[in-house]
């Protein structure tokens, strides 16, 4: 069975576009940022910085995180996030690494597309892990109650929910299966999300 790893951006892309519509309104997912890739070195490219700022005029309002946007884990622990920056210093961080080589766990490569989006300033306690993941005969939904870059072995820890291909994620079924660490009142919207995600 094949898989087919997404870029970041392109899976906050689709929660943008879908998840409001999946869970009725209840949930949306406002901002997937901005996509940086190699393009932004060339001057006579149309995707330069200024293009990015222009379409894109809460860059330079609000503070902001940045990140390569390449499948690599543990970014946080590879010193490979840049959180709390203006628009200006986000742009530097992105430039001072653009297509230059990285080693991260043992492997060394170029990073070449790198994610720009909004900070959203929160407590430790108020991340939380979820992972979906389609096997040959059923889906998994993995949850963990601590999220975060010191989220660790999720595969060893996290809670687990089987799925038989084509049937639905039941807000009841994932409360009783997943959620049993979640503190009462973040259960049922939590719930409802996972749901929504799931489909």
């Amino acid at each position: 069975m094949s898989v087919k790893p997404i870029r970041e951006h392109t899976g906050k892309s689709l929660l943008h576009r879908w998840l409001g519509e999946y869970s009725g309104g209840k949930h949306t997912y406002a901002n997937p940022g901005v996509l940086i890739t190699p393009e932004v070195l060339d001057k006579t490219c149309e995707h330069t910085w200024d293009s990015f700022l222009d379409a894109n005029p809460w860059l330079a309002q609000s503070k902001l995180v940045a990140k390569p946007d390449q499948l690599i884990k543990r970014r946080g622990k590879a010193g490979l996030i840049a959180i709390d920056k203006t628009f200006e210093e986000a742009r530097d961080w992105v430039m001072q690494r653009m297509r230059k080589e990285q080693t991260v766990d043992g492997v060394t490569g170029q990073l070449s597309h790198f994610i720009i989006e909004p900070m959203v300033p929160h407590a430790q306690d108020e991340e939380f892990y979820v992972c979906i993941h389609s096997l040959r005969y059923y889906d998994e939904i993995l949850f963990y109650h601590e999220g975060g870059v010191d989220v660790g072995d999720v595969d060893a820890k996290a809670e687990r929910l089987q799925l038989p291909t084509g049937t639905d994620a039941a807000p009841g079924l994932v409360l009783e299966k997943l959620l049993g660490k979640v503190p009462p009142a973040k259960k049922d919207s939590l719930a409802s999300f996972i749901t929504s995600l799931y489909r």
